[in-house]
């Protein structure tokens, strides 16, 4: 409708500007001209009329459209099993469905009386003036666990995600109850958490034995013997690695890894992370590029989850990379955070799996293909101790060229002395 207005005023203004020359060009008699000019003001007025009605009509059309949007936008939002309330700025409670009315057990009538916000709990990663800061700034949220209080008093688990609504000062808030996800999955962590730690003991026997084999067979041991006394000896190693890996995830996973901070001399550290591996890069005759300046500070941080992080990346990084390769392990200060850097030009991961590099038990087609053993729960722990510690992480990588994890992490600086 649009281009068939454009086209008749594209044609009246033609007429008119061509009346109008027509009429500076010639000389005319003053009747001719008195008419010639009542004929333009009336393609003028027409012109003016055929845009008022098009106007009238596309707006009618309009009216009509938003209107069918929105009756079948309320109609969902009455109808959807999911929670959806809308709120304004400061939290207030404007509309709600009644999927929301249940999952707070509340009635229509009181469901409004409680401020949204006042309904969140605080948790150890949700930090709750933030939350309401970023809803009330308009910024998209999406899938966001948040732990929240119905009426009677019960926790309960949501995925909230939150959109700016009709008006710019409204919300439209989306709850999800995951309640009984989050239950199954605590329950999980505790029965891991259970069994790994009673295997340890076993474990630390069958070792304490190995050892002490080894060492009262020195004398007499054939060569058959000692390969299997090896072979018992490396693999209860693995499980000692993975009852450790395990025991790890479920204590971050239930919050009961209490960190403790302690002064860490950082080169010192790195020092014996790359003693930790000396074995293996030594096999693979690895080159290995470490901080080529000699600074040297100290930083208070849970040297726990700091270990387990860099170490776990190096790990990966020495397992995937070829023989003759580069590792490349590096840190810095920059200002009040620790960065970090752990890089290798080895097998990489493909592109269309990075996203899932980080969760439970995954591990990359080609890592798997590479025949290299491991349990898929090393860099699902490494997110798990950097997010423990406020930090983040990163990964740049390509199949077949190598990897790159940079690690930040805020940390409180002792000292910082240049050597």
């Amino acid at each position: 409708m649009r281009l068939l207005e454009h086209v008749l005023l594209l044609l009246l203004g033609v007429l008119v500007m061509g009346m109008v020359w027509f009429l500076v060009n010639h000389t005319v008699s003053q009747a001719w001209m008195y008419g010639a000019a009542g004929v333009i003001g009336a393609l003028l007025l027409i012109i003016f009329g055929v845009q008022q009605k098009i106007d009238s009509q596309l707006l009618a059309i309009l009216d009509q459209t938003n209107f069918a949007s929105s009756d079948e936008f309320d109609s969902l939002y009455e109808r959807s099993p999911v929670a959806y309330v809308t709120i304004d700025v400061s939290g207030k409670i404007i509309s709600f469905n009644p999927a929301a009315v249940r999952l707070f057990k509340v009635t229509a009538d009181t469901m409004g009386l409680v401020n949204f916000y006042q309904r969140i709990l605080p948790t150890e990663e949700i930090d709750q003036s933030v939350l309401e800061s970023k809803i009330s700034a308009g910024l998209t949220i999406n899938d966001l666990e948040v732990l929240m209080q119905s009426a009677t008093g019960k926790e309960v688990w949501v995925t909230m995600s939150v959109y700016t609504h009709r008006e710019k000062s409204q919300r439209l808030v989306s709850l999800i109850d995951i309640t009984e996800k989050k239950t199954i999955d605590t329950a999980k962590s505790e029965f891991v958490a259970l069994a790994t730690h009673q295997l340890r003991t076993p474990i630390a026997a069958i070792r304490w034995n190995v050892e002490l084999l080894q060492k009262n067979m020195k004398e007499t041991v054939t060569e058959d013997q000692s390969r299997y006394l090896v072979k018992v000896e490396r693999n209860v190693m693995r499980m000692i690695n993975l009852i450790n890996d395990f025991l790890s995830v479920s204590k971050l996973e239930m919050g009961t890894f209490s960190t403790n901070a302690e002064v860490v001399d950082v080169s010192e550290f790195f020092d014996s992370i790359v003693d930790e591996f000396t074995e293996k890069i030594t096999e693979k005759n690895l080159e290995l590029i470490k901080n080529e300046d000699s600074s040297a500070f100290q930083i208070k941080i849970d040297s726990r989850l700091l270990h387990i992080i860099v170490s776990n990346l190096t790990s990966n990084a020495v397992k995937y990379i070829n023989p003759n390769g580069k590792l490349t392990l590096k840190y810095r200060l920059q200002s009040e955070r620790l960065q970090i850097m752990v890089a290798d030009d080895g097998i990489g991961i493909p592109e269309a799996e990075v996203g899932k590099l980080f969760t439970k038990f995954y591990r990359a087609s080609n890592a798997q293909a590479h025949q290299t053993e491991g349990t898929g729960l090393g860099l699902y722990v490494v997110k798990q101790s950097v997010e423990k510690l406020g930090g983040k992480i990163s990964v740049e990588t390509k199949e077949n060229a190598g990897t790159k994890f940079l690690v930040d992490i805020p940390v409180t600086v002792i000292t910082d002395v240049a050597l």
